[in-house]
Parts: structure tokens; C-alpha cells; sequence
């Protein structure tokens, strides 16, 4: 499932990762994970997201690297936790994107079941409608090609994991789940410290 995408990403020196306009938890942590994980194989990542990060997620941190201006030197875009066009309006209606999308290898990364991908270009599609969220695909891709999962990004998939499972406790949550959220912990990611933080900020 992850051959293809995993020779893109080695292939390509900046990147950039889109999120929805509908940041999430799971988007927003899917995203911070993923610019570790490539900044430690030397690439050059730029997160965007086409309106501001809700307020309510900034206990999360790196929250604020994430950039609203379009990058124009990318050489690869990864698109996280949605392969819907509707969810992506004002990305592609800024100049120069839907060219790039259509000039350019796109990787598209997603979990939902019954949701059909309607990109209007060429891409790579991950839909591992298995997971639970969408840092459970970047954690079995990084894991099946060796690469190294730092603190900072098994905190940021552990609280991407956390969020669209509710927890750990909606229907579609695994043993995998569990399993990967413990393997998580082993790697550095802080439950009781994640929590704390969200609880300071919500006050």
C-alpha cells in the first residue's frame, strides 16, 4: 500500500503537507508527525492550511508553523486525512495550485471508509480504512520503511490517534490502535502530559 508513496517522498527534497479546511486533531497532529518524521530524512517541509488553526487546538504544539501563504518551490504535495475536493475549495482556488496539483506527484493520505477520493488530478491515495486515524497509516508507512519516529512525532500521532478515536473509544478503534498508541507511548509521547496541557488551555 505504501510503495509508491514512499518512492515519491524519497524522490522529493521540499514538500509540502495540505490539510483540510476542516483542521482536526487528527489533521492537524497527521501533519506536525509528518514534519518530523521528513525533516529527520533531510527534507524540507512546509505545513499549509488554507484558513487559521481553531483555537481550541493550540495546546498542540507546532500549531503555529502552520502557514496560510501558498509555498511555490515545493516539489511534492501531501495531502492529510481527506481526499475530497469539497474540503480543499480554497486551496485549489488560489493561483498557481490546481497547476501544481496537475504539474506535480501528489500523495494523498486518508482512513475514512466509504469515501471515494474526487481530487480533480493525478494522485497517490493511502485509505487505510483500517485506522482509526490518519496518523495510524503515517505510522505503519514510516515504520514498514525504516524511518525514525522521534519524541515529538509519536506525541503528535499519539494525540492525532487520541482525538478521532474519541480517546481510544469509538466503534471503529482496533487492537492495532491500542497497540500503536502504546508503541507510541514507548517512543515518547506523554498521555498525561498531552492532557494536561489541553485542560490548562481550555481554562
Amino acid at each position: 500500500m505504501f510503495d509508491t508513496a514512499r518512492k515519491l517522498i524519497n524522490d522529493a527534497n521540499k514538500i509540502v503537507v495540505i490539510q483540510a479546511e476542516n483542521p482536526d486533531g487528527d489533521s492537524l497532529g497527521s501533519s506536525l508527525a509528518l514534519e518530523e518524521i521528513l525533516s529527520d530524512l533531510g527534507k524540507d517541509v512546509v505545513l499549509f492550511c488554507a484558513i487559521d488553526i481553531p483555537k481550541y487546538m493550540h495546546y498542540i504544539k507546532g500549531w503555529d508553523r502552520v502557514v496560510k501563504d501558498w509555498p511555490v518551490d515545493r516539489e511534492l504535495a501531501i495531502i492529510v486525512d481527506t481526499t475530497s475536493k469539497a474540503l480543499l475549495l480554497k486551496t485549489f482556488e488560489i493561483p498557481g495550485v490546481i497547476h501544481f496539483m496537475e504539474s506535480h506527484p501528489v500523495v494523498a493520505i486518508d482512513h475514512h471508509q466509504g469515501v471515494e477520493s474526487d481530487l480533480p488530478f493525478e494522485h497517490t491515495v493511502i485509505n487505510d480504512v483500517t485506522a482509526v486515524a490518519t496518523s495510524e497509516a503515517i505510522y505503519k508507512m514510516a515504520t514498514e520503511a525504516g524511518w525514525e519516529i522521534n519524541q515529538q512525532a509519536a506525541e503528535n500521532m499519539f494525540l492525532s490517534i487520541q482525538a478521532d478515536g474519541l480517546g481510544l473509544t469509538t466503534q471503529n478503534t482496533t487492537a492495532d490502535s491500542y497497540r500503536i498508541a502504546a508503541e507510541l507511548v514507548a517512543l515518547g509521547a506523554n498521555p498525561s502530559e498531552i492532557e494536561q496541557r489541553r485542560r490548562e488551555y481550555m481554562k
